[in-house]
C-alpha cells in the first residue's frame, strides 16, 4: 500500500486527476501531499498534536472519526474538499474587492472635501456627494429602484430602510434586470422574500462589504455605516459608476442563485445530519451518532438534497459549502 501511495504521489502532472491538480494548485505543497496521501490510504491513526494533521483539520480537509478509542483521521471527500478550497479563495477575492470599494468611497469623500475647501458656497460635487440628512437618505434608499430604466443592482445587508418595490415589477422583469446580493444569513429576512416574490433575481455570497445600489449607468449609492442609515455617498461620475458595476458583476458571477425554498432554512437536526454527511459518515454511522433510526436519517438526507437542489448526497455537501450552510 505504501509503495502504491508513493507511486501515485510521484506521478507526472499529466496523469493527475482533475481534483488532484486543483488541490496542488490551491494548497501549499506539504499540505497537498498530506491530503492526497490520506485520500489514498483512506484512514490512519492520528496524534492530534501532529502539526500536519492539525493543518488538515483546520483547513477542513480531514476529520477525526468519532466513537473510536484510538483517534483515526479520515480525508474529506475530494469533491467537497475542492469546493471548500475554492470557497476560501472566493472569500479572499471578496475581501480584496471590499478593499477596492472602500477605496472608491474614500476617493469620493476626499473629492467632496476638496470641493468644500475650494468653494466658499459649498456647492455639492457633481461627481460625488456625501448625504447625511436622514430624510434624504431614506428617500434615496427606498425610491432609487423606481428610477431604473435597464438594470438595477443592489447589495443588501439587513440594515437601513428597504427599497419600495414598484407594483408592476414582475412585468418589468421581462424588459429590465433587477439583481440583489445578500449573505446566506440574510436569506430568512422578509425583504429577500419580498424581492423573490416580486421577481427580483437574488444571489448569495459569504462576505459583502457594505450596502450598495447601482441604477443603470447613471448613479450609485454607497452606504458608509450602519447599513447606509447614517450616511451614504451618491456617485454620479461615469468612470466610478462603471468601476463599481464591474466590481458588482464580479461578485454576481461567483455568487449562488437563490430559489424560493432556500429562504425557509434547514431544521437543527437536518443541519447536524448535513454536517456529519459532509464529514463522510454513512447513514448508519449518522444514525448512531444522533441516536436516530437509519430511515429517519435517510429522510433527512432526502430533504437536504431537495433543499439545495442536488442530485446526490455528495453534490448536496458541495452545494452546502457554496450556500454557507455549514458556517
Amino acid at each position: 500500500m505504501v509503495a502504491n501511495v508513493t507511486a501515485g504521489l510521484g506521478r507526472q502532472p499529466q496523469s493527475l486527476s482533475e481534483h488532484e491538480k486543483l488541490v496542488r494548485e490551491l494548497l501549499p505543497v506539504d499540505v497537498a501531499e498530506a491530503y492526497l496521501e490520506l485520500t489514498h490510504t483512506g484512514a490512519r491513526v492520528t496524534h492530534l498534536g501532529d502539526p500536519t494533521d492539525q493543518e488538515l483539520l483546520n483547513r477542513q480537509l480531514a476529520y477525526v472519526q468519532p466513537g473510536r478509542n484510538t483517534p483515526v483521521i479520515r480525508a474529506v471527500d475530494p469533491l467537497i474538499a475542492v469546493t471548500g478550497l475554492l470557497t476560501q479563495v472566493h472569500h479572499e477575492l471578496t475581501k480584496q474587492h471590499g478593499r477596492l470599494l472602500q477605496g472608491y468611497v474614500a476617493a469620493a469623500e476626499m473629492h467632496q472635501l476638496q470641493l468644500h475647501d475650494r468653494r466658499s458656497d459649498h456647492v455639492p460635487s457633481v461627481l460625488a456627494q456625501v448625504i447625511t440628512d436622514p430624510d434624504e437618505l431614506t428617500a434615496r434608499w427606498t425610491t432609487s429602484i423606481q428610477t431604473v430604466q435597464c438594470t438595477y443592482r443592489s447589495i443588501v445587508t439587513g440594515e437601513g430602510p428597504e427599497p419600495v418595490l414598484p407594483a408592476p415589477i414582475n412585468g418589468q422583469c421581462d424588459t429590465m434586470t433587477f439583481r440583489e446580493l445578500c449573505t446566506p444569513e440574510y436569506l430568512a429576512d422578509r425583504g429577500v422574500q419580498t424581492a423573490l416574490d416580486a421577481g427580483v433575481d437574488v444571489r448569495t455570497t459569504h462576505e459583502l462589504p457594505t450596502r450598495l445600489v447601482i441604477v443603470d449607468d447613471h448613479f450609485a449609492l454607497i452606504g458608509l455605516a450602519g447599513g447606509g442609515s447614517t450616511g451614504a455617498v451618491l456617485v454620479r461620475s461615469a468612470a466610478m459608476v462603471a468601476a463599481l458595476t464591474q466590481y458588482y458583476d464580479q461578485l454576481w458571477e461567483t455568487a449562488t442563485p437563490v430559489i424560493q425554498n432556500q429562504t425557509k432554512g434547514l431544521s437543527g437536526t437536518e443541519r447536524e445530519v448535513l454536517r456529519l454527511l459532509v464529514h463522510g459518515l454513512k447513514d448508519d454511522a449518522i444514525a448512531r451518532h444522533l441516536q436516530l433510526s437509519v430511515r429517519t436519517v435517510r429522510r433527512h438526507i432526502a430533504a437536504i438534497m431537495e433543499f439545495v437542489s442536488a442530485p446526490t448526497r455528495f453534490a448536496a455537501g458541495a452545494a452546502a459549502q457554496r450556500l454557507g450552510l455549514l458556517d
